[in-house]
């Protein structure tokens, strides 16, 4: 009859565990440092994205984009028109909105 194979599980001991630790504390250390800076980047571009859309929208757009270009070319309202005396006013009154 065959004899069974004996073989024993050791667990990490001291060395192991101190090994896990400095690695996830050197992981942590790289995540708050991450958070850290990511927070410091956002309360300085948020103020500084903020200011330059205020005068983006107060100076920028006549650099840019004029709103209308009247000067350059007449403005056309076409329509109907025919005159109208004073009298045909007293006989048929414009309505009233």
């Amino acid at each position: 009859m065959p004899q069974p194979m004996e073989f024993r599980i050791r667990g990490l001991g001291l060395r192991g565990w101190l090994m896990i630790l400095v690695g996830v504390s050197v992981a942590m250390a790289i995540v708050v440092a991450i958070a850290v800076v990511a927070v410091g980047v956002f309360l300085f571009l948020l103020p500084l994205l903020a200011v330059v859309a205020t005068f983006y929208y107060l100076f920028g757009r006549t650099k840019f984009r004029p709103r209308n270009r009247q000067g350059k070319e007449p403005v056309i309202i076409d329509g109907e028109f025919h005159i109208v005396d004073a009298s045909e006013i007293e006989r048929r009154p414009p309505p009233q909105n």
